[in-house]
């Protein structure tokens, strides 16, 4: 009984203090869909937006969408020379979560899926163009969980 207390007591004060946004509230705070750029990549000159199809939560895995395309024509898609990259991190605890699964779904738009979060708390979505393994830029979308 008193190693179940404890670890009750241990989980209720182990994460970070929790500030629930969800899809809703992102929205409304400045999703970064809504801008004419919100996420530009000088090396290639394109821009990125993303937009949740399903928020993570403790119940299901998130996905979202990520669509590049050039500054002056929102409207075509364009995929980059470089390897599209997303990384979920938690800079408070130095540490990251499961990783995503990118699949390319037309020319320059992208379906990223399995995106959990580990724990509540801040994190980083971070938008990576990559050569090989080495992260060429990157561009972070700060969410609260």
């Amino acid at each position: 009984m008193r190693y179940f207390l404890f670890l009750i007591i241990l989980f209720l004060f182990s994460c970070a203090k929790p500030n629930y946004i969800g899809p809703t509230e992102l929205t409304r705070t400045g999703n970064p869909t809504m801008a004419a750029c919100p996420f530009y990549f000088q090396e290639e000159r394109l821009c990125l937006s993303y937009s949740w199809n399903q928020f993570p939560s403790e119940e299901s895995l998130g996905s979202f969408t990520m669509k590049f395309y050039a500054e002056e024509n929102p409207n075509t898609y364009i995929s980059p020379k470089l390897s599209p990259s997303v990384k979920l991190w938690m800079p408070s605890m130095g540490h990251g979560s499961s990783p995503v699964i990118i699949k390319i779904v037309s020319e320059g738009i992208y379906e990223v899926t399995d995106v959990y979060f580990t724990m509540l708390g801040e994190w980083e979505i971070r938008f990576q163009l990559k050569n090989n393994d080495e992260v060429i830029e990157e561009k972070i979308q700060k969410i609260t969980i």
